[in-house]
């Protein structure tokens, strides 16, 4: 028996399911949750970074002091970047994970290291409630 409330929409349905809507059974929609956008490629040598240290001195951020171990080889590397889970092991804080995943992700899909890469965040200098204090002085209320 078929409800046709529980059907999907007709957009979404191959063509041949919309004109005979009795064969339904037999036409399946193959639902996935990876896309090809989301799988990584690998880290590969490039013009600009012909050795991973080079990857890592332009990420900066501690990266080639703290991943010195991970960059003798690509192959290394790609482990790093494929099972990201091995970045906790390493020693790094969690901002600096989230932008050496970034730096990667950026880099396998052929971005060069000189057009995406930037300075730390400053730290700021005055601690306040916005308004109220500016320059390090209270304002009146």
């Amino acid at each position: 028996m078929f409800l046709a409330s529980l059907r999907a929409s007709s957009s979404r349905l191959p063509a041949s399911a919309t004109v005979s809507m009795s064969a339904t059974a037999a036409v399946s929609r193959s639902m996935t949750t990876s896309s090809r956008v989301l799988q990584k490629a690998p880290l590969q040598a490039s013009a600009e970074t012909p050795t991973p240290q080079a990857l890592l001195d332009l990420i900066g951020r501690n990266a080639p002091t703290k991943l010195e171990a991970h960059a003798e080889s690509w192959d290394k590397l790609n482990e790093l970047w494929m099972r990201s889970v091995k970045l906790y092991d390493v020693g790094l804080t969690t901002k600096e994970r989230r932008y050496l995943l970034w730096a990667f992700s950026r880099y396998s899909q052929g971005s060069a290291p000189s057009s995406f890469i930037r300075p730390p965040r400053a730290p700021k200098k005055f601690r306040g409630w916005g308004p109220k204090i500016q320059n390090g002085v209270r304002v009146k209320p």
